[in-house]
């Protein structure tokens, strides 16, 4: 079995973050990370293949979604499959605790729609925040 590239890469964390800004994409992970665990403990527990099989179809369904109809980009899933697993397993964590937006400010990422960061050399003073867009702006 070859070895997750980006199973190391001290940036995947933080680029993780960066393609999962909108809450609702965050709550679609989330609710499809807890779901898939729930059908494998049932599937275990029961041993019912058919919660076997459809633990990743419910996790990586619910997640997909997320990423093509609301946040708009490429799932990190098909680059980085057992990075973006154990990524997804730790924001679900955080989300539950309510350490995620903590860690939003950690890295200057903003943690909602509407806003984007103007990319600088490492050598800048931290990144300036624009708001594209008064509308999309829900209150977070």
């Amino acid at each position: 079995m070859a070895t997750d590239p980006n199973s190391t890469d001290p940036n995947f964390w933080p680029d993780y973050l960066e393609q999962h800004r909108d809450p609702t994409n965050r709550a679609l992970h989330v609710a499809g990370t807890l779901s898939a665990a729930a059908l494998l403990g049932v599937g275990l527990a029961r041993r019912d293949w058919r919660a076997l099989v459809a633990a990743p179809l419910v996790g990586y369904g619910a997640a997909w979604l997320g990423h093509f109809l609301v946040e708009r980009n490429r799932p990190k899933t098909l680059d980085a499959p057992l990075a973006s697993l154990a990524a997804d397993i730790r924001m679900a964590g955080l989300a539950l605790t309510g350490q995620l937006a903590r860690e939003y400010r950690r890295y200057g990422i903003p943690d909602r729609p509407g806003l984007v960061i103007r990319r600088r050399p490492p050598s800048a003073p931290a990144p300036a925040l624009e708001r594209v867009s008064p509308e999309n702006d829900r209150g977070y």
